[in-house]
């Protein structure tokens, strides 16, 4: 899980701790998902806490079971989304922007455009990604900083969702 900080730190629930806790102390990845598939059947509020926290587990597979449950979970709180967005590792800030664009979470864009500026590569992709899903003037505005990025993928990422967003393409 995630190192940067011990569930105990942070503002969630009692159970969404004690399960992060659990998660982080079962090295084995097939547990891990295991568990969360259990959980995942709790319609209680603290498993979608426990889920996007989940994200930030080392393991590609778990994440990509976490994004699927998600995706999918009704109704979803944008404000954890919104919390998660800006905390480490970047491979969990990559996929809550791909659950937000997917998830058409338009309340997100002022927050994503601390995204735009992040250090990491893979997340200025992400945002760019969400921000072609979300679309509309203030997203734009953000492609178009993004369109100006240091990196090719960033910028091409960016043309890409411009061009979804705005009918315009780049040659």
């Amino acid at each position: 899980m995630d190192e940067h900080r011990a569930p105990e730190e942070t503002s969630l629930s009692a159970v969404c701790r004690a399960f992060l806790l659990k998660l982080a102390r079962t090295p084995d990845k097939t547990k891990r998902q295991r568990i969360l598939a259990a959980c995942v059947k709790v319609r209680l509020p603290w498993v979608e806490e426990l889920l996007w926290e989940a994200l930030a587990d080392p393991n590609e597979g778990v994440r990509e079971f976490v994004v699927r449950e998600l995706r999918r979970r009704q109704p979803l709180r944008p404000e954890l989304a919104l919390r998660r967005l800006h905390l480490p590792p970047w491979y969990a800030r990559s996929s809550v922007l791909g659950i937000i664009g997917y998830r058409r979470i338009r309340v997100a864009i002022p927050e994503i455009g601390r995204a735009v500026c992040d250090a990491n590569v893979e997340v200025r992709r992400a945002a760019a990604g969400a921000l072609g899903e979300l679309g509309g003037e203030e997203a734009l505005r953000l492609l178009v900083r993004l369109k100006q990025d240091a990196n090719p993928y960033v910028r091409a990422a960016a043309e890409e969702a411009i061009g979804k967003t705005s009918g315009v393409r780049f040659s």
